[in-house]
């Protein structure tokens, strides 16, 4: 039986090494990742904390710092691994190294599961 299509192969270690690639770059860019989000997050608390939150009262029994401190964390959070994860997809293709990827033996499934798994696990 002429032409019968191969079936690929699954392959774990180019998703592998692309998820220890992007954890890898976010661990070198630590302070950029977790300090600068804290000192701003920070820093807005402390501003608009003491501007605002002096002048209100406890709604519903909740007071101004705990309604939200957990909001700021949670924006903080949420946009931090929104950017870094994009970033990671993105660069590669602003400095031109993304054909390295694109030439290799990768299905786009394995490149996705790489760069999906590593936003995850940050």
């Amino acid at each position: 039986m002429t032409g019968a299509p191969m079936r690929q192969h699954f392959n774990r270690h180019a998703v592998w090494a692309i998820y220890k690639f992007e954890i890898a770059r976010a661990l070198r860019t630590l302070v950029q990742t977790v300090v600068t989000p804290v000192i701003t997050t920070s820093l807005y608390f402390i501003v608009f904390g003491s501007a605002i939150g002096s002048r209100m009262h406890s709604v519903g029994g909740v007071s101004y710092g705990a309604f939200i401190v957990p909001g700021l964390i949670m924006l903080t959070l949420f946009t931090e691994s929104i950017s870094n994860a994009s970033f990671g997809i993105f660069y590669p293709k602003f400095t031109g190294t993304i054909y390295e990827l694109l030439s290799a033996p990768v299905s786009p499934l394995e490149i996705v599961l790489g760069y999906v798994g590593a936003a995850a696990s940050k």
